[in-house]
């Protein structure tokens, strides 16, 4: 192969990538993608029931409000509630790395390292509806709520998923459908 046929070879694989990126990831889009990363909060929340004193943090730890408004909520630009979900996945992002050094349980560990994937991976699926950029120009800054026990860190989380995260992706989902 000679360097025009390395250049076409380049080009169009340059071209396929560019093509891939600017649509949102179908399996984004659907709902059974949502449902695990919330079925898995909710497994951290609840395992946290019989939690005791070990379970307290020493100082608090910001965590995105939940309260949501659907009507307050539906009447934002896109581009707004990207910035308010961004905003609290850095929250959250923030927040694991500071309570694991509280935890001296393993099994306790476990559920904070597997709640840290998920948030990884939930920032990913965010990335990849192409929202990132937009979310980071506006200057949303949405309301904060300290927690001091993983018992409410999980529930907050839990709720953030299911609300605000959940709204938006069906909202960018559904504006990909209609424009394709």
């Amino acid at each position: 192969m000679g360097v025009t046929g390395l250049l076409t070879l380049l080009s169009m694989l340059f071209v396929s990538v560019k093509l891939i990126t600017c649509a949102p990831y179908k399996p984004v889009c659907d709902k059974t993608v949502m449902d695990m990363f919330i079925k898995e909060a909710k497994e951290a929340e609840t395992a946290m029931d019989s939690c005791n004193i070990i379970c307290q943090f020493p100082e608090d730890i910001m965590v995105p409000e939940t309260k949501l408004n659907l009507g307050e909520w539906n009447k934002l630009h896109t581009s707004q509630q990207a910035a308010e979900v961004w905003n609290g996945l850095i929250l959250f992002t923030k927040a694991v790395p500071r309570i694991t050094d509280f935890i001296s349980d393993a099994s306790l560990k476990f559920q904070v390292e597997k709640i840290h994937s998920d948030i990884r991976s939930v920032v990913h699926l965010f990335k990849s509806l192409n929202l990132q950029d937009e979310a980071q120009t506006s200057q949303t800054e949405g309301k904060t709520l300290p927690v001091r026990t993983f018992k409410k860190l999980f529930s907050v989380y839990t709720n953030f998923l299911r609300g605000k995260l959940r709204l938006l992706v069906m909202t960018v989902c559904r504006e990909a459908s209609l424009s394709t």
